[in-house]
């Protein structure tokens, strides 16, 4: 039995060594000495190299980072620091990968909160934001673009600041957007201290044009609804919601036009609404609703008879109430109570008589 036990112990200990031996070989070596240096404000440069005195046979690996496969032992790319950033990287070779070595770049100190950019005509930006108890008077803005990942234009400060009482709350960026994305930048000074936010928006997926305006002619038997295209993409990037009633029913409908036609009752008031949305195609988002344009006359008969015989029924119910209430003795009289004497007499009627006999005739 112990003979049995020792050989098994040497069979498993012999798989465990071979093991590690084969892991030891198959696997590339990690990258070693990740450092990052800053191109310019939203750019950086990621570098690494691997260890000393490593194999010939590991050194025409590629590297993996971000779903990017490299020859190089350089990446370079432009980030936002909104809520921080990680690199991973990872050797591969042969098919096989290293184990993950990722670099982490903190999230900044925040200076601003909610900041939000809407593409709401072809050439303009409305970005907004809101400050943070520490967010500082000297707030600046500042945006480059770029059509790739790896470089950007020149970096511009805002023209257009919006304010209230406690100082910058949004910026109006006019420039032509027709680019992949735009980068942020967001600086102050706190106790002394130069900070900065980033951030990156995409245009394409955060538009919000103007609300249309609706237009409404009538034709014969029908309305015409008509409004323009918004001034961002071309047409067939567009879907209109169209809420509308007619008098009390309401209806909607969807259309890719910039009109609709509608059967027109001379009868009924018209109250009209719509909104531009962004076809997933095309990016994502969408206007407001317009306001509402109304078209013909309200019908104050058919309304007056709504309101007049429900009011008419809860006043007749009324009083009749107030009616059954004061005179509810004369339609239900009470019934009389009996007199005592009747009471005496009708009750004496009831008593049965027992005949008296005297003592001879019971003899």
């Amino acid at each position: 039995m112990g003979t049995t036990l020792n050989c098994w112990e040497l069979v498993v200990t012999y798989y465990l060594i071979s093991l590690v031996a084969v892991q030891t070989i198959i696997e590339p070596p990690s990258p070693v000495n990740l450092t990052i240096s800053w191109k310019n404000e939203f750019c950086l440069e990621l570098s690494w190299r691997l260890p000393e005195n490593v194999d010939e046979n590991w050194k025409n690996c590629k590297y993996l980072i971000s779903d990017d496969r490299l020859s190089d032992t350089r990446y370079e790319t432009c980030v936002s620091l909104e809520g921080g950033v990680n690199f991973s990287v990872q050797t591969q070779c042969n098919g096989m990968q290293s184990q993950p070595v990722v670099h982490t770049i903190a999230a900044p100190r925040e200076l601003v909160k909610d900041f939000h950019c809407f593409y709401y005509s072809s050439n303009a930006l409305n970005c907004s934001w809101l400050p943070t108890n520490q967010s500082p008077e000297d707030i600046h803005l500042y945006y480059a673009y770029s059509e790739t990942e790896i470089n950007v234009s020149n970096t511009s400060e805002c023209r257009s600041y919006r304010r209230n009482v406690g100082g910058k709350t949004g910026c109006l960026v006019r420039v032509d957007f027709r680019t992949l994305k735009v980068y942020f930048q967001v600086n102050g000074t706190v106790n002394g201290s130069s900070l900065r936010n980033t951030f990156k928006v995409i245009p394409k997926d955060n538009v919000k044009p103007p609300a249309p305006k609706v237009k409404i002619t009538k034709k014969e038997n029908n309305l015409n609804l008509s409004w323009n295209h918004p001034n961002i993409s071309k047409s067939h990037c567009w879907n209109y919601k169209l809420n509308y009633s007619r008098c009390q029913e309401s209806l909607n409908k969807t259309t890719k036009s910039n009109s609709e036609t509608i059967p027109y009752d001379p009868r009924c008031q018209y109250r009209v609404q719509i909104k531009a949305v962004y076809s997933s195609n095309c990016g994502e988002g969408e206007s407001d609703w317009s306001g509402v344009e109304i078209y013909g006359e309200e019908d104050w008969f058919s309304k007056v008879i709504a309101i007049v015989i429900p009011a008419t029924l809860f006043l007749f119910v009324i009083l009749f109430l107030c009616c059954f209430m004061k005179h509810k003795e004369k339609i239900f009289p009470k019934i009389p109570q009996p007199s005592m004497t009747y009471k005496d007499t009708l009750n004496s009627s009831k008593e049965p008589k027992i005949p008296s006999l005297t003592v001879e005739e019971y003899f």
